[in-house]
């Protein structure tokens, strides 16, 4: 007989940790799957925007933030062709700083929480197919872990990333890459700031940029990312624009004495919650399964929590009604929409509408120079605005316009 449960969650990721914690706190019988066991590696640039930390916090790990093994950022240094933006976190309800800390060692830390709160977690567990009857309502999950086995469930929440596992309705497809390596003694400045680089190479052709956030432990990740767009219009591959990352001047100065703890590893993202539809009948996506990723920064880690957090409390609704239904589930994905859609949707048309970021130049020189437009910009970055907040500063976007209109003038003039 097939052991039955309140809510099955697939993936383990905070997404998922998050979804089966906060379920299991509001009496849910949960169980959590994996594939994979735990502790294990998941590449990412490990940084944890400030209402990313919040979201870590409220789970209870505010302290284990603390510890000094994880960086602690208060800043941020833009690099770009032509401009340096040095802007202090902008504050907000979520506070003046973040975190950097190995996705490895946050995972678990949530995982912990998860089965402390009372869910069941079996590991090395790959779930294979979503169970319907003949009427479309979910009735469990199939799984595998050397044999087959079947979960009764009436609700099933997907948070396997870009595993796919509930394919069903979903729209949204993988339109990053990016590629991360740590290192340890990087003699960079600032370690308590996250250094981006919006480099001429990665943006000529799209959108992307580069990084190295500080640990708290001597190493430093050190990585690169850019759009799908960009490799197909590019002719490129991940590797090649990581290579040339590594080659930028400051990167080889800061590098020179570096060590590399083991080989750079790669992965794909779902940037953008717009195209993706993250609920049906008895089915909630979380996470980056939901294409919960920030489309400037590419930060995820946050917004699966949030996801995993509104889910559980939409499926503790669902269990108190006892219904399942697509008309009730969709009540995640509004609340998730009003939080969200806008500085999502705003990034996402600013980085597929532009047909390179090297075109921004001028706007990056005119933040430059406007503290106030520069914190705005910031604050678009890490999620905390939408990017169109911009509009306000007029006189900036001014300065920003005529510089594009000049260099567009002397690129003719070139040709």
């Amino acid at each position: 007989m097939a052991e039955r449960y309140d809510i099955v969650v697939v993936g383990a990721g905070p997404g998922g940790s998050a979804t089966a914690y906060y379920a299991a706190r509001s009496g849910l019988k949960v169980l959590l799957l994996d594939r994979q066991e735990f502790p294990r590696d998941k590449p990412c640039g490990d940084g944890l925007m400030p209402h990313a930390a919040s979201e870590v916090s409220l789970m209870g790990l505010g302290d284990w933030l603390e510890e000094p093994r994880h960086g602690k950022f208060t800043g941020f240094s833009i690099y770009t062709q032509n401009a340096f933006l040095r802007q202090s976190v902008p504050p907000t309800l979520h506070g003046t700083h973040g975190y950097v800390s190995r996705r490895q060692e946050t995972d678990a830390k949530l995982l912990e929480r998860a089965t402390s709160a009372g869910a069941e977690f079996r590991s090395n567990t790959r779930a294979t197919e979503l169970l319907r009857s003949s009427a479309g309502s979910v009735t469990g999950v199939e799984a595998a872990n050397g044999e087959t086995l079947r979960f009764e469930t009436p609700l099933v929440v997907a948070a396997d990333g870009v595993g796919g596992f509930a394919r069903e309705g979903m729209k949204a497809h993988q339109n990053a890459v990016a590629r991360r390596q740590y290192f340890r003694g990087v003699n960079g400045p600032d370690k308590d700031y996250l250094h981006v680089f919006v480099t001429k190479d990665m943006n000529s052709s799209g959108a992307g940029y580069g990084w190295v956030f500080y640990l708290g432990d001597g190493y430093a990740n050190v990585g690169a990312g850019v759009s799908t767009a960009t490799l197909e219009r590019s002719r490129r591959n991940l590797k090649g624009f990581y290579d040339r990352f590594l080659e930028e001047p400051e990167l080889r100065e800061w590098l020179e004495n570096a060590e590399p703890e083991g080989p750079p590893k790669s992965w794909s993202l779902k940037m953008g919650m717009w195209g993706a539809k993250r609920y049906s009948q008895g089915l909630m996506m979380v996470g980056d399964a939901g294409s919960m990723v920030h489309p400037i920064s590419g930060e995820g880690v946050g917004y699966a929590i949030e996801s995993g957090r509104l889910a559980a409390a939409w499926a503790h609704e669902a269990h108190a009604r006892g219904d399942f239904s697509a008309t009730l589930l969709s009540g995640y994905e509004r609340q998730l929409r009003r939080q969200r859609a806008k500085e999502h949707l705003s990034g996402y048309a600013l980085v597929n509408l532009v047909p390179n970021l090297q075109l921004l130049e001028p706007l990056f020189k005119a933040c430059e120079k406007d503290p106030a437009a520069r914190k705005t910009l910031v604050e678009g970055f890490i999620g905390d605005t939408p990017i169109y907040s911009l509009l306000k500063h007029p006189r900036t976007l001014a300065r920003a316009l005529q510089g594009i209109i000049s260099e567009r003038q002397g690129s003719s003039a070139r040709a």
